[in-house]
């Protein structure tokens, strides 16, 4: 599993994020709450993400952008098992045209994180952890 969910954040990332790196318009670009950006690219990638993940293990998605517009969704977090997505950390980095971004999502159960993903699309690395597995970077175990 930790090598097929780092495959749909890599396939999102060059699907709907790195087309719009440094690319993005005014009306791609919007404000959740003051000082807190969200871009199309953010609301593609998290779209697309939740379907690859539930294609890997159908239990609920829980979205940065999705709770947003629906906080009903942090419910979620409580059962049994779901996963959580952050699908561009680092957006105002993403806006400002600066490679310091990244895609993140975790696997929880009864609310604790038991592994988690980051890749970083403009370097192409990442990283997994699976409890009680370790830590990779790129594959290769971090001591």
């Amino acid at each position: 599993m930790i090598d097929e969910v780092a495959q749909v954040l890599r396939d999102t990332a060059e699907i709907a994020i790195r087309p719009r790196f440094r690319r993005l318009t005014g009306d791609g670009v919007h404000e959740k709450e003051p000082g807190d950006l969200v871009t199309v690219a953010d609301r593609d990638a998290e779209k697309l993400i939740a379907h690859g993940l539930r294609e890997i293990l159908d239990i609920p998605v829980v979205g940065e952008e999705s709770i947003a517009e629906d906080p009903s969704l942090l419910a979620a977090l409580g059962e049994k098992a779901c996963w959580l997505v952050d699908p561009i950390d680092g957006t105002s980095n993403f806006v400002a045209g600066r490679t310091e971004y990244a895609v993140m999502a975790a696997l929880l159960h009864d609310g604790e994180p038991v592994a988690g993903w980051i890749i970083l699309p403009e370097t192409g690395q990442h990283y997994a952890a699976e409890q009680r597995s370790g830590a990779f970077r790129d594959g290769t175990r971090i001591q």
